[in-house]
């Protein structure tokens, strides 16, 4: 019955009144514009430069985000692979023909020195090289093409910083020629 306030079946309809919220619900309002508007604060009131050095842990960073500005290489350790190259030595040997005339035209490291005595050249690194593998080559100093042969090399018994490097010609014959020589080390 329309007006009468009673529903088809009979039962009595409700009035729709107005509710005030819990105080639970009131709470937890107060408490979501708190958070949202003080992360909002924060975010815009902190910039890096209030942000002490050093206090941000690497696991906080985002990936990628260093530069090698802002790495300082004197901290980084050697790339395991790369630790061969740290211990690579090697030498290029400028030797005219006579006694005592090898020189050293460049070198790995700048106290290599060379010394040329009985048909041997004695090149000296700055480690010991019998656990090292090593190798030399006839090659020469500059540009032009090495003449024919080989070159041998052995740990000098008189010094274990020393390699003992014999050049020879395509018949095997000793000769005074220019190499190459690198050693690489454990």
């Amino acid at each position: 019955m329309a007006g009468s306030g009673i529903d088809p079946k009979g039962a009595p309809m409700r009035k729709l009144r107005s509710r005030m919220p819990s105080p639970a619900m009131v709470v937890a309002v107060i408490a979501l514009v708190a958070a949202v508007g003080g992360t909002a604060y924060a975010a815009h009131q902190i910039s890096g430069n209030l942000i002490k050095k050093h206090t941000i842990g690497g696991s906080k960073l985002k990936k990628d985000t260093l530069t090698g500005y802002q790495i300082k290489n004197s901290k980084l350790g050697i790339v395991p692979v790369a630790k061969r190259a740290a211990h690579t030595y090697w030498a290029v040997v400028h030797n005219e023909n006579g006694n005592g005339n090898a020189t050293l035209v460049r070198a790995s490291d700048p106290g290599m020195a060379v010394a040329e005595s009985g048909g041997v050249v004695n090149v000296q690194f700055p480690v010991n090289m019998l656990g090292c593998a090593n190798v030399a080559g006839r090659n020469n100093a500059g540009t032009s093409a090495p003449g024919a042969g080989f070159a041998q090399t052995n740990v000098s018994a008189a010094n274990n910083n020393t390699l003992e490097v014999r050049t020879r010609n395509d018949a095997g014959a000793n000769v005074d020629a220019d190499f190459h020589v690198i050693a690489v080390c454990p």
